[in-house]
């Protein structure tokens, strides 16, 4: 059985959304809060682990990891980019019989160091692509899902209604 993962550059996939772009000119933490909703969504359908990754390359930070609704969220540490990471972290979890990597990003350096580890790449707009799909075929499912729902109320007649009223209150007849 393999480990699949997903690992993401998460300012190239912000920067490959116009809406996003325009969102992290005005906050560059709201766009991230918004990728990392849209990847959540996708991480509950999908198999294996995501991991998304943010540079920290002059935040002045020592590295940072947390979870977010099942995204495992990294800010590099200072001076350390996004690709370096990800080339790094690709580097040690690969295992040709045991791992299936997928790195997305659309910088092409990335994309031929990638290559030489033995992860698949998949570009920030495939990656939004794949985001939208996810979302129409659940929105689908969960229509079709109401559809199915039982109805919540059993239609009974006037005269049952009132012996179970009366039953309710404790006035049975026998």
């Amino acid at each position: 059985m393999k480990d699949y993962y997903v690992i993401i550059d998460g300012y190239n996939m912000i920067g490959q959304s116009q809406e996003l772009s325009r969102v992290a000119k005005e906050s560059l933490e709201e766009a991230r809060e918004q990728l990392l909703i849209e990847i959540s969504n996708y991480s509950a359908v999908t198999k294996g682990k995501i991991v998304c990754v943010f540079d920290a390359y002059d935040r002045g930070t020592p590295q940072s990891e947390y979870e977010y609704h099942g995204v495992h969220v990294v800010f590099t540490k200072e001076h350390e980019t996004a690709d370096s990471f990800i080339e790094r972290y690709v580097y040690n979890i690969y295992n040709k019989h045991t791992t299936h990597i997928t790195v997305v990003t659309s910088d092409m350096s990335e994309q031929h160091a990638i290559f030489g580890t033995g992860a698949y790449r998949l570009s920030s707009r495939e990656m939004w692509r794949h985001l939208k799909e996810n979302k129409e075929s659940v929105t689908k499912s969960m229509d079709e899902f109401g559809e199915m729902k039982p109805r919540t109320r059993i239609q009974l007649s006037e005269e049952l209604l009132s012996e179970f009223e009366k039953i309710r209150r404790g006035k049975s007849q026998d």
